[in-house]
C-alpha cells in the first residue's frame, strides 16, 4: 500500500488513537513517572551539571498540546468594509478559518517539540554514562555537544528493537514521503537525507528538521487558497496539515522511546494512589507498567484518561458482580 494513502484505507493507521488522546495519555504517563535528571555539559573540558530535566516539564507541554481545541483568528478586528460589503465579510471569514486551520496544528507541533527538547535533556545522564563506558573500553568516539544528537545516539545505542513502538516505522515512512513532497513543493532545506532511511533515529532527524524550519521562520504559512494566487493549490494546504500531524505523532513516539530507555520508574504520589485503590489498584498496577509507554499510541481498552478509567471501573464492577 502506498504510504501516503488515506488513513481511512490503512489498517495500521486506523489502529492509532486520535492524536490528541495519544498526547494526553503521554502527558499523564509523564506525570506518573515524576523523574528528575541532572543535565550535563562540557565546560573547559570538564563535565559539569548545568540544570535539571524533569518528566513533569515534558508533561506540561504535552498537556497544552493535547488540550488545544483551536487557535482562533479575528480577521475583522481592524477592518471596516465588511460592515457594508458582504463579499469582503466572506473573504475575511474564509481567511480566518484558513489560518486557524493551519495555526492550530502548528501550535500543537511547537508544544510537542518543546516537550521533545526536555526529553533530549532528560537523556543527558544516560548519554554520559554510555559515553564513559565506551571510553573505558578504549573505543574512539567523538562527543556530541547537542542534546538532540546525544538523544539520537542514545536511541541508536540503547533502544532494543523489541521496544520500538508498534507501527513506528510505518509512520516514519509516511513522514519521509510527505517531507520529500513538501521539499519539492516549497523548496525548503532538509539536512536529513530524504532518499534513504537509516537507523531508529531517522524519524527524529526529520522532526528536528521541521522544527528548525519553524524556529527559523522558514516554515511556509500559505495564503488562503480560495483567494490567493501564490501557492493557491488546495493540495498544498492538505500537504502542510498532514506533514504537521505526522511530525507531531513521530515527535511524541520519540518521547516514548527516550523515556523507555532513560526512566527511573514511577516516583509520583499519583502512581501510588492509583495502585493503592482498594477496588481496582491491583488491576491498574498490572496494566500501568513502564511497558505501557511502548504502545500507548494505539487504540486499546486501557487508558489513563479519566473517561477510560471510569468506563473500565464500570466494566470491572460488572465482572465482580457476576462472580
Amino acid at each position: 500500500m502506498n504510504p501516503l494513502d488515506s488513513k481511512d484505507n490503512c489498517t495500521k493507521c486506523k489502529s492509532f488513537r486520535d492524536l490528541c488522546l495519544h498526547l494526553h495519555e503521554l502527558f499523564l504517563f509523564c506525570e506518573l513517572l515524576n523523574n528528575d535528571h541532572p543535565v550535563f555539559k562540557m565546560d573547559r573540558k570538564a563535565k559539569v551539571e548545568s540544570g535539571r530535566a524533569k518528566t513533569a516539564n515534558i508533561a506540561k507541554w504535552l498537556r497544552l498540546a493535547s488540550q488545544i481545541s483551536s487557535v482562533e483568528m479575528n480577521m475583522f478586528r481592524y477592518e471596516e468594509a465588511h460592515q457594508y460589503c458582504e463579499p469582503v465579510a466572506d473573504a475575511l471569514q474564509s481567511n480566518a478559518d484558513h489560518f486557524s486551520s493551519i495555526i492550530t496544528p502548528l501550535t500543537r507541533f511547537i508544544f510537542v517539540a518543546n516537550a521533545l527538547e526536555e526529553a533530549y535533556r532528560f537523556a543527558s545522564p544516560v548519554y554520559e554514562d554510555r559515553l564513559e563506558t565506551y571510553k573505558n573500553l578504549n573505543k574512539k568516539i567523538e562527543r556530541k555537544r547537542d542534546y538532540s544528537m546525544q538523544a539520537s545516539w542514545v536511541l541508536e545505542e540503547n533502544l532494543s528493537s523489541t521496544n520500538v513502538p508498534k507501527y513506528y516505522e510505518h509512520k516514519v515512512e509516511i513522514l519521509q514521503c510527505l517531507s520529500k513532497k513538501y521539499q519539492s513543493n516549497f523548496n525548503v532545506k532538509f539536512d536529513t537525507n530524504l532518499e534513504s532511511k537509516e537507523g531508529i533515529s531517522y524519524g527524529l532527524s526529520l522532526v528536528r528538521d521541521i522544527r528548525n524550519q519553524v524556529a527559523h521562520a522558514e516554515f511556509p504559512i500559505i495564503d488562503d487558497p480560495e483567494y490567493a494566487l501564490e501557492f493557491s493549490n488546495p493540495n498544498n494546504k492538505h500537504l502542510i496539515l498532514r506533514l504537521l500531524q505526522h511530525a507531531t505523532r513521530i515527535a511524541a513516539m520519540n518521547i516514548q522511546m527516550l523515556l523507555l530507555t532513560t526512566n527511573d520508574g514511577f516516583n509520583s504520589d499519583e502512581y501510588r494512589y492509583l495502585c493503592d485503590d482498594p477496588d481496582f489498584g491491583d488491576r491498574l498496577q498490572a496494566l500501568c507498567t513502564i511497558m505501557y509507554l511502548k504502545n500507548l499510541h494505539l487504540n486499546q481498552e486501557f487508558g489513563l484518561n479519566e473517561s477510560t478509567q471510569w468506563r473500565l471501573h464500570q466494566v470491572w464492577r460488572e465482572q465482580s458482580a457476576k462472580n
